[in-house]
C-alpha cells in the first residue's frame, strides 16, 4: 500500500521530520529540499509564501506545543489558508485517526502532520508510561499554559501544570515559570516515565488515542477508515 503526499505515491511507513528556519536557506533550495513553514495565521501563511517557503503547515489552536494565540482551530483554519495561498496547506492539529484525515482533505488540506498520535506508537523512544497515560486520558485532559508570559502551549494536564497554571493565576513571573517548564524537565520526564514531572506537550487528539500501534499499523488503518469515510460521505451525497 502507499500513502499519496502532494500528489506522488510513497511506500508506507513515512514518517518525516523537517526543523526549519524564518527564511529558506540558498543551499537547502539548492539541493531540492522542500521547505515548510508551521504557522497559525493567514497573515503569517502569506508572508512565508511570499519569502519562498513551499508549503505551510496550518496549526490549529488544538494542537499540542506552541499554537498561536489568535486560537483559531483548524477547523476554520485549513480552509481560510486553502482560499488565500496557492502553495500546499497540511493540516495540523486534533488529527489523529482515519476521520481526521478525510475530513481535513475535505476541507481542502493537501495532506496532515500528526505528533501527538505518533508519541504512542512502538517505535516512538519515550518511556511506556508516557505512552499509556495518552491511551487513558480524554481531550479535555490537556490545558493552555504560559499564556501570561506570552509563550501559550497546550501541554497535558498534570501536577507540573496545575502549578504553573496556579502561578500564572496569582501573577507570577518568568522567574517562576520557566524552572517549571525547563528543557531538561521534559527530557528527563520522557525518558523515566513520570507523567507529573513536566509539562508535556499534547493536543486534544489525544481524546482519539486508543491504542499503541506501529507507525505502519497506524497509517494503513488511518488510510482505510478515511477511504472509507470519503466512500460513505460520497454515496450519502449521491443518493439523497
Amino acid at each position: 500500500m502507499a500513502l499519496g503526499i502532494f500528489g506522488q505515491l510513497v511506500p508506507l511507513p513515512v514518517i518525516a521530520f523537517i526543523f526549519i528556519w524564518l527564511i529558506p536557506m540558498p543551499s537547502e533550495i539548492a539541493i531540492g529540499v522542500k521547505l515548510f513553514h508551521k504557522v497559525g495565521a493567514v497573515r503569517h501563511a502569506l508572508h512565508a509564501a511570499k519569502v519562498g517557503y513551499d508549503g505551510v503547515y496550518a496549526a490549529g489552536i488544538e494542537e499540542g506545543g506552541h499554537p498561536l494565540d489568535d486560537d483559531v482551530t483548524t477547523m476554520v483554519l485549513t480552509p481560510r489558508m486553502k482560499e488565500s495561498l496557492s502553495i500546499p496547506v497540511v493540516a495540523v492539529g486534533g488529527i489523529a485517526n482515519g476521520r481526521n484525515l478525510a475530513a481535513a482533505l475535505v476541507l481542502g488540506a493537501d495532506g496532515v502532520m500528526m505528533a501527538s498520535r505518533f508519541m504512542a506508537t512502538k517505535e516512538c523512544e519515550i518511556h511506556d508510561n508516557i505512552k499509556q497515560e495518552l491511551v487513558k486520558r480524554q481531550e479535555q485532559d490537556t490545558a493552555l499554559i504560559c499564556k501570561s508570559i506570552h509563550l501559550q502551549g497546550r501541554a497535558l494536564r498534570n501536577e507540573t501544570v496545575e502549578c504553573v497554571l496556579e502561578t500564572e493565576a496569582r501573577g507570577g513571573g518568568l522567574e517562576e515559570i520557566i524552572p517549571l517548564i525547563s528543557g531538561e524537565k521534559c527530557r528527563n520526564a520522557w525518558q523515566t516515565g513520570d507523567v507529573d514531572a513536566a509539562p508535556m506537550m499534547v493536543g486534544q487528539s489525544i481524546g482519539l488515542i486508543h491504542s499503541v500501534p506501529t507507525c505502519a499499523e497506524l497509517l494503513e488503518t488511518m488510510m482505510a477508515e478515511a477511504e472509507e469515510r470519503l466512500q460513505a460521505v460520497n454515496a450519502r451525497i449521491i443518493n439523497g
